[in-house]
């Protein structure tokens, strides 16, 4: 569906006796209010944006990790002033444990990771894939518009793959399209970065820290109580590390379907 399209079906008079619009936005009757918050949210998410965009020169030299996107609510440009950055996060195949820990790790010095009461402007780190799993295996109609809503700090190469195992979404949103231009909060690699990446990966690269780092981390997971959050989506594998104790994709896509068909359109 062509932007032309959709702006002829806006101006047909049957759609308009049931839409509103204001300031070049479109809403249903009385949720006018929406258009404000819409623009109030999208430049609290800006200004969020340059700050994660900054952290993320920093981010790029941590070893193992081949690409951290921006997910959530803030990369849908819906933030909040207390709100946190949600990361999607890629590392190197066989990897996982190790490019957790010195991701976490450099975070927590930074005083930039998200944990306890501590929350606004810090990095939540609840999904992490290796570079050879990039399918997403929840299909459905939010996993679509979520994944599709990724912004990448760094890692255009990787992204690029990305798109290319998830093509799937397109069955759900026929807009989708592989990404051409780098999106504007999307960084390059740089030659120092790459150097100490390089060198700590070198330093880093053993099988017997990454199985000792697992275990470590396993057991962390297992004793952690949200863990056990009735409903939540908690995946530990050697390929996914998934945190959702409360995921909100099968309740947002339940809303959805009972407020679009209270419309009645056919």
């Amino acid at each position: 569906v062509s932007l032309g399209e959709v702006v002829s079906a806006l101006e047909e008079p049957d759609l308009r006796s049931r839409i509103r619009s204001r300031d070049g936005f479109f809403c249903l009757p009385d949720r006018e209010e929406l258009v404000m918050r819409r623009l109030r949210e999208d430049k609290v998410a800006s200004a969020k944006l340059r700050r994660v965009r900054r952290l993320a020169r920093i981010l790029r030299a941590v070893p193992f990790i081949r690409m951290i996107c921006v997910t959530g609510s803030l990369s849908m440009k819906r933030g909040t002033t207390d709100s946190d950055w949600d990361f999607f996060v890629v590392t190197r195949s066989g990897r996982i444990w190790t490019g957790r820990t010195a991701l976490s790790g450099l975070l927590q010095i930074l005083r930039k990771r998200r944990h306890g009461k501590y929350r606004k402007d810090r990095a939540c780190l609840n999904y992490f894939v290796t570079d050879d799993r990039l399918e997403i295996p929840t299909r459905d109609l939010f996993s679509a518009h979520e994944y599709t809503s990724l912004i990448p700090l760094f890692g255009r190469e990787t992204f690029r793959r990305f798109e290319l195992a998830n093509r799937w979404i397109a069955a759900l949103r026929p807009n989708f399209r592989l990404t051409d231009v780098p999106p504007l909060y999307t960084l390059c690699d740089a030659r120092a970065t790459k150097y100490v990446r390089d060198i700590f990966e070198q330093l880093l690269d053993s099988e017997w820290l990454e199985s000792w780092l697992g275990r470590w981390q396993k057991e962390k997971i297992r004793k952690n109580p949200k863990t056990a959050t009735p409903g939540g989506r908690i995946e530990v594998s050697e390929t996914s590390l998934v945190f959702l104790p409360d995921p909100h994709g099968p309740r947002i896509y339940e809303r959805f379907r009972e407020r679009f068909g209270k419309l009645r359109l056919r």
